[in-house]
């Protein structure tokens, strides 16, 4: 099974409330493979390369109980079949978060079982509390904890089985109750089982897809309970190009909340109280925007004070994954997680005057909601500000003000401020695109010299920052080394800057220059692809993304645009015999355009290619789309396989 989850920016929501998805960690609670009679014997290990997949579930089953004031106490109980050696290293501990204020967590018991039958209990001592990386990290935030099992002796074969109870003492919102199942297609799941039982005058909205059993609840003695049933035998092969699992694979969702708003005026009611304005923080906002009269430049001054300033640490404090902290107290310790960020911001703009929204989003999460009010589908915070209608992200510490990381881009969001659902900018060509300028000067002897040139768009921008940041001396000549050798020259370049990764008030890019030697010879009649851009990305292998014949899940697609120019100049005297034609490709799921031109002892070719949002900026690509990109990738490969004829061709003989 799988709690729905995408880790980025800031962990929001805390283990209970999430379902994390095909990547069953061992870091994570694998998921679930629902288990309720005893497990039927095992097949005979598989071998790594017979295994159809690396594990699957013998059985799982998950109980709720629901209080009428939404607490609840959750049992879980895995049996889980390791057929490799992945596997094996996958489970070789098991681990489980939890809040010790909110929360109690026991492991009602652990073992496993071998493949001929014996069953070996983990000893005591393998079952221990760990201080969760945030608590560790910062001294304030001491409230998260990490159970772990620790698995012995495991080999393919080898069933692990453990159970859990886990009972909440405090909701995460007043009257606020959750479950999230979804049982991913690529997982096997011989026996799944899922109950949830509540008080009948506690309102339950459910829904369902692909699984058997309730459709509503049956009630008695004022209790209400649902019960469900999965099995999967055949999991489906893995796919080149996926959704999460919860937008297509059976699914279980519940929530006591009756829509989006309430999610966020719960939310509100914590976080407005968090974003008071201290008289520390009125000075700090005064004195960062201090002879600055435009509001807009104000805002973005006190963005990035918080954007380089408050060092991001993942915290659960308590209700931390769902709570931010007092802005006086995030100012006082400088740090934060993404909500913590939010609330600084937040309070440092009402200092000016300047009114902003926190803003819940599913970074990373795809363009859709479900239909049930379920926090787990929110991981990160950002903040709104309606006056400019401009969303920020300042965990991003490499965003110029205005711009998003990808992650950010097209995404629902809830605005808790008004308890609205919107929408963040597109992802589209305008902030997601790329592309560069490439030149290769020839001489005669067949060396060359060249500078490659970026054109990174707002995204482009960002991960250059981020990655150039980490530059120093000791690294840049291995790192200029690694640029040339992944283009298959011999020779060696040098990066330059183009300002400074770390200001936030302008650009920032970078060009790359290089030379090899003897990288063609001109004594003779040849024939030149265009040469991988030192310095450069190039889509030219992109049909490799394309390599199955089809696609049997729905996927993310979003509107894309690519363009490199290469220009290459040849000797005087090396004549210069053909060059391809011009290239054009339509379909639905884009263009591509190859533009061949001559100008003197210089060829230059152009490539574009524009991806389309097949089904609309805030919907899925469907299987049957998969076909139209595929089509359009292969001209793309074709284009790229075109040649430049150069030499005397009267140094060739004829062949009859």
């Amino acid at each position: 099974m799988i709690r729905m989850t995408w880790m980025t920016a800031c962990a929001l929501a805390l283990a209970p409330l999430l379902v994390s998805a095909q990547a069953v960690a061992p870091a994570q609670v694998p998921a679930p493979a629902m288990a309720p009679a005893p497990a039927p014997a095992p097949p005979a290990a598989a071998s790594d390369t017979q295994a159809s997949n690396n594990f699957s579930f013998v059985s799982y089953r998950a109980d709720y109980v629901v209080r009428p004031d939404a607490g609840n106490v959750q049992t879980e109980s895995y049996d889980i079949l390791l057929k490799t050696k992945a596997a094996v290293e996958q489970f070789s501990q098991v681990r489980l978060s939890y809040s010790e204020k909110m929360e109690t967590l026991e492991v009602l018991s652990a073992y496993t079982l071998t493949a001929d039958g014996q069953r070996r209990d983990v000893p005591a001592d393998r079952i221990y509390t760990q201080e969760s990386y945030s608590s560790a990290a910062a001294a304030m935030y001491a409230d998260r904890k990490v159970r772990v099992v620790v698995f012995p002796n495991l080999a393919p074969g080898t069933r692990v089985v453990y159970q859990t109870r886990r009972t909440q003492n405090l909701p995460y919102f007043p009257g606020y109750f959750s479950l999230w199942e979804t049982f991913s297609g690529f997982s096997q799941y011989d026996d799944a089982q899922v109950t949830l039982s509540a008080p009948a005058s506690l309102p339950m909205y459910v829904q369902q897809r692909g699984v058997q059993g309730s459709q509503k609840p049956v009630i008695r003695n004022g209790q209400a309970t649902w019960a469900w049933r999965y099995r999967r035998p055949d999991p489906m092969p893995v796919q080149i190009w996926t959704a999460a699992p919860w937008e297509f694979s059976p699914t279980i969702m519940a929530s006591t909340y009756r829509d989006w708003a309430q999610v966020a005026q719960a939310y509100q009611l914590k976080g407005g109280e968090a974003a008071r304005v201290t008289p520390g923080i009125q000075a700090l906002a005064d004195e960062v925007t201090r002879g600055i009269v435009d509001r807009r430049e104000q805002a973005a001054a006190l963005y990035r004070w918080v954007s380089q300033n408050i060092r991001y640490v993942a915290v659960y404090l308590g209700n931390g994954g769902l709570e931010p902290n007092p802005a006086q107290s995030i100012l006082d310790n400088h740090y934060g997680d993404c909500k913590d960020h939010v609330v600084i911001l937040e309070a440092l703009l009402a200092a000016r005057g300047i009114d902003s929204t926190p803003v819940l989003i599913g970074a990373g999460g795809g363009p859709t909601l479900p239909d049930i009010p379920l926090l787990g589908r929110f991981n990160h915070a950002i903040t709104y500000i309606p006056e400019f209608d401009l969303y920020l992200d300042s965990t991003s510490a490499y965003a110029r003000f205005g711009q998003l990381p990808d992650g950010d881009l097209g995404a629902p969001v809830l605005h808790t401020r008004q308890a609205r659902v919107a929408r963040t900018p597109a992802n589209d060509a305008a902030r997601n695109g790329s592309g560069f300028e490439v030149t290769f000067q020839f001489d005669k002897d067949g060396n060359l010299q060249g500078q490659t040139n970026p054109q990174p768009r707002e995204v482009g921008e960002i991960g250059m920052r981020g990655s150039f940041a980490r530059l120093n001396a000791q690294n840049r000549a291995r790192v200029e080394e690694s640029i040339m050798a992944s283009s298959g020259f011999d020779g060696s370049g040098t990066l330059t800057l183009l300002g400074d990764p770390q200001d936030l008030t302008r650009p920032f890019n970078y060009r790359y220059d290089f030379h090899a030697r003897d990288y063609v010879d001109f004594g003779v009649v040849g024939g030149m692809v265009l040469p991988d851009p030192p310095g450069g990305e190039s889509f030219r292998d992109i049909y490799a993304t394309t390599s199955a014949p089809d696609n049997a899940t729905p996927f993310y697609c979003n509107d894309n645009l690519r363009e490199e120019t290469y220009r290459l100049a040849f000797p005087a005297g090396v004549p210069i015999v053909a060059m391809p034609r011009n290239q054009q490709f339509r379909n639905a799921a884009g263009e591509y355009t190859l533009q061949w031109t001559r100008e003197g002892q210089a060829i230059v070719a152009r490539h574009r290619l524009h991806q389309n949002a097949v089904r609309g900026a805030d919907a899925l690509c469907q299987p049957g789309d998969y076909a139209a990109f595929r089509e359009l990738y292969q001209q793309v490969r074709r284009g790229f396989r075109g040649q430049v004829v150069y030499g005397d061709l009267r140094t060739v003989q004829s062949v009859p």
